[in-house]
């Protein structure tokens, strides 16, 4: 797997965990902007931008969280069918 593909992987993954969370973040804010007021101390702060700050903060982490494991667990399989087929050539015929 060439390193361009594990960085387009990764970043699609955090882009689209960034948009996703961003998205619940805004309409978390839009219904609820009293529960993140709490979480304001000063008042010139919109609860709704940061509820979205706050969900595309989360997306971006487990976003790229999530690519990172596509790309562990397509080098793993890589691997094991590398393995695999190196044990096949190299075991004689069985005879049925």
């Amino acid at each position: 797997m060439s390193w361009l593909t594990i960085f387009v992987r990764v970043t699609l993954g955090a882009l689209s965990g960034m948009t996703m969370g961003g998205l619940f973040g805004l309409f978390a804010g839009m219904v609820t902007p009293s529960f993140f007021r709490h979480f304001i101390p000063w008042n010139d702060v919109e609860p709704v931008g940061f509820a979205v700050v706050l969900g595309a903060t989360g997306g971006v982490l487990l976003g790229g969280g999530l690519g990172v494991f596509s790309v562990v667990l397509s080098g793993l399989l890589s691997f094991r069918s590398k393995n695999r087929s190196s044990l096949d050539a190299a075991s004689p015929p069985v005879d049925r």
